[in-house]
């Protein structure tokens, strides 16, 4: 279990966060990293030997940077999805009371949905590295954390404005 409590961050004048305290649970955590290990067991390793009988190298190099990626993009984009449902069931119009403004909010809540999925990713990355992933270099890697943490604000906050659309429906 993770446990943070009376968590405060200013950037100058700016409160990004003010005395925040959460725990996440073994259970969230296993669900988290359930997908991309699924990923990385079955594809990574059950199709690993296809994939060298083609000659052509090692298929957890191939496999791990996409899984990564997918893990990150697809956490921002289900946090973004999470304020929809938020407003479905009516959890943002008491959000939206607040005595913040409403892009305080949204900033908030996209930096908090691009923590959580930038999270999941580097824990997906230590798991790869652990099953055998090495970079081609190790300068790209704070190339590639970089692109991962865009990725995860972009889809996060394209999500989270679409709380002014008037349906959940695609």
């Amino acid at each position: 279990m993770i446990k943070v409590q009376n968590l405060s961050r200013s950037f100058g004048d700016f409160k990004a966060v003010d005395d925040i305290s959460f725990e996440v649970g073994a259970g969230e955590i296993f669900a988290f990293l359930g997908q991309p290990l699924l990923y990385l067991l079955v594809l990574g390793f059950g199709l690993g030997n296809v994939f060298r009988l083609s000659g052509n190298g090692n298929y957890l190099q191939f496999m791990a940077p996409g899984v990564i990626a997918m893990t990150v993009l697809f956490s921002s984009m289900f946090s973004g999805i999470g304020l929809l449902w938020d407003r479905q069931f009516g959890f943002l119009k008491e959000t939206l009371v607040a005595p913040v403004s409403r892009i305080q909010i949204m900033l908030r809540r996209t930096c908090g949905s691009a923590t959580t999925a930038m999270l999941q990713g580097t824990l997906v990355a230590v798991v790869c590295a652990i099953a055998g992933f090495r970079p081609v270099s190790l300068a790209q890697i704070p190339l590639g954390f970089g692109f991962l943490a865009l990725t995860a604000i972009v889809f996060a906050a394209a999500l989270v404005g679409a709380w002014r659309f008037s349906k959940i429906e695609v």
